[in-house]
């Protein structure tokens, strides 16, 4: 996983250093906003997502194939028909929201809403293959993906260097996402009963009342964590110059390296607490330990490069029109290494199914639109206000996580 994650992140930065070449600042930051747009409105996918790894690692602790494609059978027709209605709604505020981001046209705005209508079966043919650790299929998937999206920018960027064009670049991969996913778990995983004999999953596994209030706290709980990951690029487009958030889209990009090889860290991590949160059981100290490990020492080997040679990092990634302040690219790391652990806790509150963490959240949220109305005058006061938001609210749910622990224990050991 760490291994697919590496080599598509590489592919998918490759993706972003060619075409903002290509494109001018303003532009880029105008793509920059259009993929965190993505990210949020797609926020309704990565509900599924937890929602469908929760369910199918229990599936998968239990070796039911046939539970898991009924589960998926039930899953996708009602996922389907709110697809299209959140679809249409993007399409019918589409100007609004355009006008809203000063972005040139609607075109844009449109592709990425298609975009996400599509992505979303894909989601939930994706998390089987993780709720069954098909962790090399997952990483075979995803790097096909992320190559669709880098040939297809290329390709877009030569012939026009505008955001409305570029932009079809995230449809594209979408596509052969939807297609790969559905193909291997289809072929990995999913199998269907003969002579439609039914498993009884729902009595077995889930009740149905359960997995109806389960779907509503991880909505709310994807929701924000979404917001709280993605949500930045927006804040600073709306507050700041489009020359500021350019700017900021490239040196948040260079420091979400750490993010993502981190977020792989988290994905390996959660089918099985989601499997022993299921059981009752606390996720291995031993494995939280690793985890945490690891994540540093991959956030101190950038943090320091970020520190040593600011300058040559950003010319040889994004060109000298972006070398404006170098010396805050270490400051950018640290905000994503603060982002990558708090959401692991996260995570691990929602594996243990203490969903109080949303609240937590929503509160990270706030303070990241409070704390930017108020300093956005520069890049240092934008890293500073979200970094100090992202630490307060680490705190707060890992203290959570360890008054979650605590009562625990107390309630086994009266």
């Amino acid at each position: 996983m760490m291994t697919g994650t590496l080599l598509g992140g590489l592919l998918g930065y490759l993706y972003h250093f060619i075409v903002s070449r290509q494109m001018s600042v303003a532009e880029y930051g105008e793509l920059q906003s259009l993929l965190s747009i993505f990210l949020i409105f797609g926020v309704f996918n990565s509900a599924l997502s937890f929602f469908t790894v929760r369910h199918t690692s229990v599936f998968a602790a239990h070796d039911d194939q046939a539970a898991n494609g009924e589960f998926i059978d039930y899953l996708i027709p009602n996922v389907r028909k709110y697809a299209v209605i959140f679809f249409v709604l993007l399409l019918i505020f589409s100007s609004i929201f355009s006008s809203a981001l000063h972005f040139s046209s609607s075109t844009g705005f449109i592709i990425i809403s298609l975009a996400t209508f599509i992505s979303t079966i894909a989601v939930i043919y994706m998390e089987v293959l993780r709720g069954w650790k098909e962790f090399f299929i997952v990483s075979v998937v995803g790097v096909a993906v992320v190559f669709t999206k880098l040939a297809s920018g290329a390709v877009l960027v030569f012939f026009s260097p505008k955001t409305s064009v570029v932009s079809i670049s995230i449809l594209i991969p979408s596509l052969a996402g939807w297609y790969l996913a559905k193909y291997w778990s289809r072929k990995k995983i999913i199998t269907r009963n003969v002579q439609g004999t039914k498993t009884g999953w729902k009595d077995k596994y889930f009740s149905e009342t359960n997995m109806r209030r389960s779907a509503l706290n991880i909505f709310f709980f994807s929701s924000v964590l979404v917001l709280v990951s993605n949500l930045d690029m927006v804040i600073v487009k709306y507050f700041s110059s489009p020359e500021t958030a350019g700017h900021y889209g490239a040196f948040s990009l260079l420091g979400k390296i750490i993010l993502w090889l981190n977020l792989a860290v988290v994905a390996v991590m959660l089918p099985g607490a989601c499997a022993d949160g299921h059981k009752g059981k606390r996720p291995g100290k031993k494995n939280l330990l690793k985890s945490y490990g690891l994540m540093a020492i991959i956030a101190a080997g950038l943090i320091l490069a970020y520190y040593i040679m600011p300058d040559f990092i950003i010319n040889l990634f994004f060109g000298k029109k972006y070398t404006l302040d170098t010396h805050l690219l270490w400051l950018f790391g640290v905000m994503s290494y603060l982002l990558s652990i708090l959401t692991l806790e996260a995570n691990l509150s929602f594996a243990k199914h203490d969903f109080r963490v949303v609240y937590f959240l929503a509160g990270t949220v706030l303070l990241m639109i409070a704390g930017l109305s108020k300093f956005h005058a520069d890049l240092e006061q934008i890293v500073f206000a979200f970094s100090v938001t992202f630490l307060l609210s680490y705190v707060s749910v890992a203290a959570l996580n360890l008054s979650h622990e605590k009562r625990r224990l107390r309630v086994k050991n009266p």
